[in-house]
């Protein structure tokens, strides 16, 4: 096109009758590349979109991954707060991973379990504080002393007023009848470790740990 532009400018100031020839020959170069260029124009427009936009792409993926994680806490939330919580309060450490052993996994009424450990009465009270969410107390009846189970039985009920707390005694001592324990105290169930095996004690979580149950029925 150099050429071109010279040679029109060479005629512009001749006093030489200009040559039509190479006149429409220039023409005719000047037109097909401009025909080149316009067909490549939507090319080159789209990829001058891309580039343009291609942060703003990166920006919404990156919102799109900080989306996703907060829903998956806050998914991991509510199946916290949905879990069943369970106090194991027994002296015996054996207790303990034998209840968690045979409860792994299970599901009451639809909801996981969730566990708080305490080794003595003392312990499970300040847990029955400070967890006031705790459904459900797997409560050990001689622990300090022969009858801690059923004085911490008295403290939760009367002093911390935990009436909607599910509390299941297990005792080891055969002495105590299961009719005097219920009939004397506020419980929800009471149990012989020597008799309570798996099936057993996923049968009484599932009666006691039933929202439909009344719990206006328990003794005073």
């Amino acid at each position: 096109m150099s050429k071109f532009r010279e040679l029109l400018m060479e005629k512009r100031h001749s006093s030489k009758l200009p040559d039509w020839h190479q006149y429409y020959q220039g023409m005719k170069i000047l037109g097909n590349s401009l025909r080149v260029a316009d067909s490549r124009r939507p090319y080159l427009d789209l990829m001058h979109f891309q580039n343009e936009n291609s942060f703003s792409s990166d920006q919404d993926d990156d919102d799109s991954l900080v989306f996703l994680s907060e829903s998956e806490e806050e998914q991991e939330q509510t199946k916290a707060q949905q879990a069943w919580k369970i106090l194991i309060a027994d002296d015996d450490s054996n207790v303990h991973d034998t209840t968690v052993l045979a409860l792994s996994g299970v599901h009451i009424h639809g909801k996981p379990l969730e566990f708080l450990h305490a080794f003595s009465a003392k312990e499970a009270k300040d847990l029955a504080i400070s967890n006031p969410d705790t459904s459900l107390i797997l409560l050990d009846v001689v622990m300090e002393t022969v009858d801690a189970g059923l004085k911490l039985v008295n403290v939760l009920r009367d002093e911390l007023s935990r009436k909607d707390l599910r509390i299941v005694l297990r005792t080891g001592q055969p002495g105590y009848a299961k009719e005097n324990i219920m009939g004397n105290y506020a419980i929800d169930g009471y149990a012989t470790k020597s008799k309570l095996t798996r099936s057993i004690l996923i049968s009484m979580l599932n009666e006691v740990l039933d929202d439909t149950k009344d719990k206006d029925s328990l003794p005073n």
